[in-house]
């Protein structure tokens, strides 16, 4: 009975400690971040030195309801590429377009050739096909879109993105399922270093830095530089660049080109320049066909001249 009692009284003891994980059998982390795809941004941003202040205005501002279209157009465009060739005829009216753009900013164009030795049609060209000399700045939130690309690799973002290619693609296999996965781990550590060039744009004073809307991978202004772009490249006239102003980007675009290569006659350098601004084949013959255009298109009729006599031919 004194036995049956002593067995009663230890047996709690015993099943907590059958219960009790052991040293040699340590529990099995989790497959998947125990916090949410923003905090696992932050977690990102936080490790790279962000200040809680600007990480508090990037929340704060943060278009959650665009991720899923950032996302998509990051990761799965190529699935839509139309795979032009750049080699496509060139609209008259187009070309109008870009050489009354080089004749309202004559002495701004002359003043970029002069320095950086780009020319005038290149740069004209470039910034048409960007964003149409403004008109065509993007409604995307750049701290969103940045922040969004930041979560890409959070594991049921990245499964969505894979589910998404599995029913866009007919040829989807496991080759583009890597593809996918390690554009994703890429680009959301890139995104992260460019919300940080975002921030060093904030402390230089540059305003509403956190407000900013361009471009759906994070580019603004009418030349689309990214933010870390703008550290580098960006030029003016004045203390503080405006990409958000023609005479502006045509010196910060000239920049660019001549930093990264352009050289005068050699074609090979002028691909690899307008390459490194955007990695388009096909946007790269498209610069510089409609450039070679530009210097064949018939003077601007004066402003006396008949309407019907404005066109210019298609090239």
């Amino acid at each position: 009975m004194y036995a049956m009692k002593f067995v009663l009284l230890l047996l709690p003891f015993l099943i907590a400690c059958a219960s009790a994980p052991t040293a040699t059998a340590p529990a099995r982390a989790p497959s998947s971040p125990s916090t949410g795809p923003t905090e696992f941004a932050a977690q990102k941003l936080r490790a790279k030195g962000m200040s809680p202040e600007f990480l508090a205005l990037i929340q704060k501002n943060y278009r959650e309801d665009q991720r899923a279209d950032v996302l998509e157009l990051n990761f799965l465009g190529f699935l839509k590429s139309n795979k032009s060739t750049g080699l496509e005829t060139i609209p008259g009216w187009e070309l109008r377009r870009v050489q009354k753009f080089l004749k309202s900013h004559k002495q701004t164009f002359k003043e970029a050739e002069q320095e950086f030795h780009v020319p005038k049609e290149v740069v004209a060209s470039l910034l048409w096909v960007e964003t149409r000399h403004g008109r065509d700045l993007g409604h995307f939130h750049v701290a969103s879109a940045l922040f969004s690309i930041t979560q890409a690799d959070y594991p049921t973002l990245l499964d969505g993105l894979l589910d998404q290619a599995k029913q866009k693609a007919a040829d989807y296999d496991q080759l583009m399922a890597n593809r996918i996965q390690e554009r994703a781990r890429t680009k959301s550590d890139w995104a992260a270093d460019e919300l940080m060039a975002l921030q060093e744009l904030h402390q230089k004073g540059l305003k509403n830095a956190e407000k900013l809307h361009g471009s759906f991978s994070g580019a603004f202004g009418m030349a689309q530089f990214m933010p870390s772009s703008y550290l580098t490249w960006a030029k003016s006239d004045h203390a503080k660049p405006n990409l958000f102003k023609a005479d502006d980007s045509i010196l910060s675009v000239a920049n660019y080109l001549s930093s990264n290569g352009w050289q005068g006659k050699d074609r090979q350098s002028q691909e690899g320049a307008l390459f490194h601004y955007n990695r388009d084949k096909a946007y790269v013959t498209h610069i510089l066909k409609m450039s070679d255009c530009l210097k064949h298109v018939p003077a601007l009729p004066s402003k006396r001249a008949k309407r019907s006599t404005a066109s210019a031919p298609s090239c």
